[in-house]
């Protein structure tokens, strides 16, 4: 990251989910507040398409996303945003609604414009304690509010964004973001509820955001908005406008994470939060699945196509043994991979427990009435730079494989044989992984078997 960077990176997105926040804690809630941060947080990375978040847009898209991508500019900002919609199985709608920030030159300048302007701009110069906000965040918002969605097919023009939201009143909407993002995902809930948005419509989850405006704005919308922060301990940012300005505030709720296992030297880069994400939802998978109230073997699997069923046989550790208890969190997103991209499958015991001999697997497959075995391998390994490239904060940096071989079940014949890696320079080692399961899931009509015959 370039100095700006360090001191402002910015992204936004929101991302909808079936199911809003618990009301009652325990381990089944819990688990669904980690799954809804972990694709909030996949979402917020997917907003920044210089640093890999296209690959992670794409995995949106191949679970029933469709996004669009806009940029709305004035003479004071250029907010660049997606809207994303889903329809759920029951036929309501669900949005996306994202904000990226801090891509150009302009973006920058507004970032430092710490000084503050009043969220009405009716109130009198002589009211010294009305709700006041940032006024670069304020300039760049309204900017995104003035934004229309594309026109649907056979219409003529678009809406508003806020006008979008208030036709579809009783639809819940995730706002998020990462740094200056999450600041902006705040203040935007804030402008929809006073256009007239219900607040319970509006669910906003940040990730390392500094505080938006002063305590008259915080202690005015604390009731208002449902807010979720999440910070890990030493980031700098959320705390950032209290030190250098002074007369900010944070509200809502905040989740602190402790930095643990393998992590990134900056304790405010956007990859470091995504990896958090992904073990904090995998732990509270583990969790929910020990109380009784979760199974994360097996989910709803649909109608063998073709008389063709895959069997998840084994994925194996072969990392290195500084990165070997990143393990059980890459095997959960691979085998949530497999579970996302293919149509009929079958999850073997072994996928859990000691390594068994490949004729005791494929025995386990025609017991489970499959065709196809995949066995799978999960590797790393640091680039070879040489010895001046391969030190500092380079020798954090592994290109992370996945290696997938898939067998005929009925006599063990190697069917298919791929390899999928990425580099943990733009993520760490579990976001690596999760790009690499999801250029596997792009072939997986191919691989497993399954692709239905024109």
């Amino acid at each position: 990251m370039n100095k700006v960077e360090q001191l402002f990176v910015c992204s936004i997105l929101a991302i909808s989910l079936l199911f809003s926040s618990p009301a009652k804690a325990g381990p089944a809630e819990d688990f669904q507040e980690a799954r809804l941060i972990y694709l909030t947080a996949v979402a917020s990375m997917a907003a920044y398409p210089d640093k890999g978040g296209g690959i992670l847009l794409g995995a949106m898209g191949h679970n029933g996303w469709t996004v669009e991508p806009y940029t709305q500019k004035d003479a004071n900002a250029q907010a660049r945003f997606l809207l994303a919609k889903n329809i759920s199985l029951d036929g309501s709608i669900e949005f996306v609604l994202a904000i990226a920030g801090s891509h150009t030159v302009k973006d920058c300048e507004l970032n430092v414009k710490t000084g503050k302007v009043y969220y009405d701009e009716k109130t009198p110069d002589t009211a010294d304690q009305a709700p006041k906000i940032h006024k670069g965040f304020n300039l760049y918002v309204q900017a995104a509010m003035e934004a229309e969605s594309r026109p649907t097919v056979g219409g003529n023009t678009g809406q508003k964004l806020v006008d979008l939201l208030l036709e579809h009143s009783e639809q819940k909407v995730y706002l998020s973001g990462h740094s200056l993002g999450g600041a902006a995902a705040t203040l935007l809930g804030a402008r929809l509820v006073s256009a007239g948005v219900k607040p319970e419509q509006l669910k906003i989850i940040t990730f390392g955001a500094p505080a938006v405006g002063n305590a008259a704005f915080a202690d005015y919308f604390d009731p208002k908005l449902n807010l979720t922060r999440i910070v890990i301990a030493g980031d700098p940012i959320p705390d950032a406008l209290q030190r250098v300005a002074g007369g900010y505030r944070q509200f809502g709720q905040e989740i602190r994470w402790n930095v643990s296992g393998y992590t990134i030297d900056e304790k405010h880069n956007a990859n470091l939060y995504l990896d958090h994400a992904i073990k904090h939802y995998y732990d509270k998978q583990s969790a929910a699945v020990q109380a009784g109230v979760a199974d994360a073997a097996s989910r709803a699997e649909t109608p063998v196509k073709n008389g063709k069923r895959l069997y998840v046989a084994q994925i194996n550790n072969h990392l290195p043994n500084e990165l070997r208890t990143e393990f059980s969190y890459m095997r959960g997103v691979l085998f949530d991979a497999y579970r996302d991209h293919v149509e009929a499958y079958s999850l073997g015991d072994s996928i859990i427990n000691d390594k068994m001999n490949f004729e005791t697997l494929r025995a386990k497959a025609a017991e489970a009435g499959c065709d196809r075995m995949v066995i799978t391998n999960i590797w790393a390994k640091k680039p070879n730079y040489g010895d001046s490239m391969n030190a500092g904060s380079d020798n954090a940096f592994y290109v992370v494989v996945v290696e997938q071989a898939v067998f005929r079940v009925s006599d063990g014949a190697l069917l298919d044989g791929r390899t999928y890696q990425k580099g943990s320079k733009y993520f760490t080692p579990c976001g690596a992984l999760l790009s690499a399961a999801d250029a596997l899931g792009d072939e997986s009509a191919i691989w497993s078997g399954q692709r239905i015959e024109q």
